[in-house]
């Protein structure tokens, strides 16, 4: 676990600053792709445990879609101050995960230990072309189930280098980050957060995409045999048809 480790989590944080290297990119913005619409409010000033209340909007819970390079990709909103419209192009860089989203607006890098449980959720509930997997539920409940998570991990005010309390004090009924789901969402949410680091945290290999401009967005990197995969699915896809 990160508590564990020799470095502190703020000089693991300053490490990876210092040696991410960022990339410079366009993407064009497809729109939404899987979502359900819930309620959702954000307070920046307010604790993890903060009971006060929050002004809520309804918001879609959704992956996203981009073309990058003629290569359809998926990412995830990692800042709820900002946004995109589709159709048009943005600028991005590349950063690590633990570097996103960027500042202003809140919240601000999220840190080793916030990127640690994000790493954790998205290598257990993420598909290889990083979608939610067809096994956790239904496409859009499990999207907004998986959005809602990340929202609550990179929003909330944790106040803790410690991943283990962190998780602990994750709820989408209090805090600074606050979201009303329903459903089915609300079963799946439920259950990702039972699920996180049971039997050890695990990583996905993840990045930031930051924008001065623009919603800063965060995605599962597929490995090489990933895609090979995925090609593969497609061409069989093809094929059928």
């Amino acid at each position: 676990m990160l508590r564990n480790m020799g470095l502190g989590i703020a000089a693991a944080t300053a490490a990876v600053a210092a040696s991410s290297a960022s990339a410079g990119f366009s993407a064009d913005y497809l729109g939404y792709g899987n979502f359900e619409t819930h309620g959702v409010g954000f307070s920046t000033a307010l604790s993890w445990d903060s009971s006060a209340s929050v002004t809520m909007f309804n918001l879609k819970l959704a992956e996203h879609k981009w073309n990058l390079g003629g290569t359809t990709v998926y990412t995830w909103c990692a800042q709820l101050y900002q946004g995109v419209t589709s159709g048009y192009v943005y600028s991005f860089e590349t950063v690590a995960l633990e570097m996103a989203p960027q500042t202003p607006p809140a919240p601000g890098p999220m840190g080793a230990a916030k990127a640690a449980l994000l790493r954790d959720a998205m290598s257990r509930f993420l598909a290889a072309d990083g979608r939610v997997s067809s096994t956790v539920g239904s496409s859009p409940a499990s999207s907004a189930a998986f959005c809602a998570l990340a929202w609550e991990i990179i929003h909330e005010n944790l106040a803790t280098q410690d991943v283990d309390v962190a998780r602990a004090r994750l709820s989408l009924q209090s805090g600074a980050f606050r979201a009303a789901l329903s459903g089915e969402a609300a079963v799946i949410y439920n259950s990702m957060v039972s699920a996180l680091g049971q039997g050890g945290y695990q990583s996905a290999q993840a990045e930031g995409w930051n924008s001065p401009t623009a919603q800063d967005q965060f995605r599962l990197v597929p490995s090489p045999g990933a895609l090979a995969l995925l090609g593969l699915a497609g061409l069989a896809a093809r094929r059928r048809r």
